[in-house]
């Protein structure tokens, strides 16, 4: 007979504040005493929620040794799911049982270590274990646990789904040292008839269990006195083993659906969750607990320890958690760092920074610069920084030109830009697009990943020929100069230091793919002017928010601004333009015509019209060209 729900609300008299002085937020406990001959008052087994007592893991202790499985009987049928379609055991297969079986240690086995091929056995534990009672139906559900919890004392268990169908009583278990405890219970237990209780033991498959809306009340109901509202702490630990739940359902939160189930339930009825208890749920996959970091801005205590959480890098899942205090002992990935705890320390806290307590080990305090607990704010940022205003108008005059060139159909003019002895490398970063940066992978001077000396000098170009050689060879771009930030990190009398990023387009495939860039360049007073002495070019595609504000650039139409804004402007509004060498005039000139098809003397007059900036020359030309407003006598030549 299922029991009936125990209707309690949130944070109602079902749950207990439990006793101070285990420092512990989940102080829930139902237990339920023996009586003085050790068997249990009613059908509820002993079952309690306090982490240093901890009912399997106390048994555990003294736990007996007796892993005889000679009782097996030859008509011992063992099923691989929980549908009907279990099968009895071929002659070879139940050959291999005896064989395995007589590999078992002795009942007096006290040993340390598990020997070799009990820990093959272990390896293949299925999810759960029914056990069935052959002519169980003519003894009550209370005699039948009873003696059964009495013999294989001290191991314990919890019932799940007990029913009685035709001459059979059955329910299951989820663990395998009971299962083998309670082989050996077959036919060793005399009851009251004389006759010997037989215990049939079987591995099994996960019991269907549907979602509907019945049991979502019952999860309402075991969660209501789980919860303890002095510390705002939910303890879901061994969630499949709740009392309130066992009669009727086998809901085990190690199922990522049932486990998204229970969260959902738990961020509508207490959104503002300060500790949640996960243990021993036999957690491996923890995609389901990102809602975490979603619905439970306030959570900074998460226990997932005795679980089967393997890496480190699965609690990235809910890495954006503020936690102050983690449990993660008990799980595989904890054996990984047996003799590193330093690194497991470090490691963890790479996820979770103001962490205080870990695996009930008190941490010391982290140092962190946390810029909102200071009551500041961080700079607006700025599409420049520069602290000496000369160098700003050499740096801008500069750059100008030398993107000027590069955008042109001929960059061999940038021979002058460069030292004799000037140096060149290129960088593209390596990640899941790597593949969309194929055309520079060969020229790639990554020295993480280049290794080898010689491959590493000859992706060095040296010398102002092979430098401008290799940057002829480069596919055509334009470059957005609205999308530039500059930064002069270091200015001497001898030389300048500066960084420029933005993004452009390659103009050679069909397609015209965006690329994010930064170049570093050392420049240096040479002559008249100023010569490039050092250039590092790092090329990577540009991230998501940089295509969404490129294009709603595009979209809207804004005239781009001057690529380097001067330091008595604000940003955003055009520098003066600087005088431009005739030559240099003639080249913008010259690719003008090139890109638009007019002829050179109307490429001119386009751009002396808007002060030299090519791209706003480039961008009225076709606006007036949609407006049908340039003459015939543009395009003669």
């Amino acid at each position: 007979m299922s029991r009936k729900p125990h209707k309690s609300g949130w944070g109602g008299r079902g749950g207990r504040s439990g006793n101070q002085d285990d420092k512990h937020y989940f102080g829930h406990d139902i237990r339920v005493q023996r009586n003085n001959d050790g068997s249990y008052h009613g059908s509820r087994p002993k079952v309690t929620f306090k982490t240093q007592q901890n009912i399997i893991a106390r048994a555990a202790r003294n736990i007996r040794k007796n892993l005889a499985l000679s009782c097996l009987d030859d008509d011992v049928q063992m099923a691989t799911s929980s549908n009907n379609n279990s099968r009895d055991f071929t002659i070879s297969e139940r050959k291999c049982i005896r064989e395995r079986v007589n590999s078992l240690p002795s009942r007096s086995y006290r040993g340390g270590k598990m020997p070799p091929r009990l820990k093959q056995l272990h390896a293949f534990e299925p999810t759960c274990y029914k056990i069935t009672i052959p002519y169980g139906h003519k003894y009550d559900k209370d005699y039948i646990l009873n003696n059964l919890l009495s013999y294989i004392a001290p191991e314990t268990f919890v019932p799940i789904l007990y029913e009685v169908v035709g001459n059979e009583a059955s329910f299951y278990i989820d663990d395998m040292k009971v299962a083998i405890a309670l082989i050996n219970c077959n036919n060793k237990i005399t009851i009251t008839d004389g006759f010997k209780l037989q215990v049939r033991v079987s591995q099994e498959g996960f019991p269907y269990c549907e979602i509907d809306s019945k049991l979502k009340e019952r999860l309402k109901q075991a969660m209501a006195k789980r919860y303890v509202t002095e510390t705002n702490a939910l303890d879901l630990s061994k969630f499949h083993q709740d009392p309130d739940l066992v009669a009727d359902y086998f809901f085990p939160l190690s199922r990522p659906l049932m486990l998204k189930t229970v969260l959902d339930i738990v961020s509508e009825c207490i959104p503002n969750l300060e500790a949640l208890n996960l243990d021993a749920n036999r957690l491996q996959i923890l995609e389901k607990l990102n809602v975490l970091g979603k619905k439970f801005s306030k959570l900074k205590i998460l226990y997932i320890g005795d679980n089967r959480i393997k890496e480190i890098n699965q609690l990235d899942t809910f890495k954006d958690l503020k936690l102050e205090e983690l449990k993660l002992a008990g799980n595989p990935v904890c054996t990984k760092y047996k003799t590193r705890q330093n690194d497991y320390i470090s490691d963890v806290r790479k996820r979770f920074p103001k962490l205080l307590r870990l695996d009930d080990m008190e941490l010391p305090k982290p140092i962190v610069f946390d810029v909102a607990d200071d009551g500041n704010k961080m700079p607006s940022p700025q599409r420049m920084f520069v602290a000496n205003a000369k160098a700003l108008e050499v740096a801008n005059q500069f750059l100008q030109q030398y993107f000027l060139i590069f955008d042109s159909g001929n960059r061999q003019p940038l021979l002058d830009a460069y030292n004799e002895h000037a140096c060149f490398s290129m960088t593209i970063s390596y990640s899941q697009n790597t593949n969309k940066l194929y055309g520079y992978l060969m020229e790639n001077r990554n020295l993480y990943r280049i290794i080898d000396t010689n491959k590493r000098h000859k992706l060095l170009k040296q010398g102002r020929l092979p430098v401008v050689s290799f940057i002829s060879e480069m596919p055509q771009t334009s470059h957005y100069l609205n999308t530039f930030t500059m930064d002069i990190g270091l200015v001497t009398d001898g030389m300048m230091l500066i960084t420029v990023t933005g993004l452009f387009k390659e103009l050679d495939k069909k397609e015209q793919p965006v690329r994010f860039f930064n170049r570093t360049f050392i420049i240096g007073p040479e002559g008249g002017g100023y010569c490039i002495r050092n250039e590092q070019l790092h090329i990577n595609t540009p991230t998501d928010s940089q295509l969404k504000h490129l294009n709603t650039q595009l979209a809207t139409q804004v005239l781009a601004p001057a690529p380097l804004p001067s330091s008595s402007n604000s940003i955003g509004k055009p520098a003066v333009p600087a005088q431009l060498p005739e030559e240099v005039k003639q080249q913008m000139a010259l690719t003008l015509s090139q890109q638009t098809n007019m002829n050179l003397e109307w490429s001119l007059k386009c751009l002396e019209e808007v002060q030299w900036n090519y791209d706003n020359g480039l961008a009225a030309f076709q606006e007036f060209f949609k407006r049908g407003q340039i003459p015939r006598e543009a395009f003669n030549k």
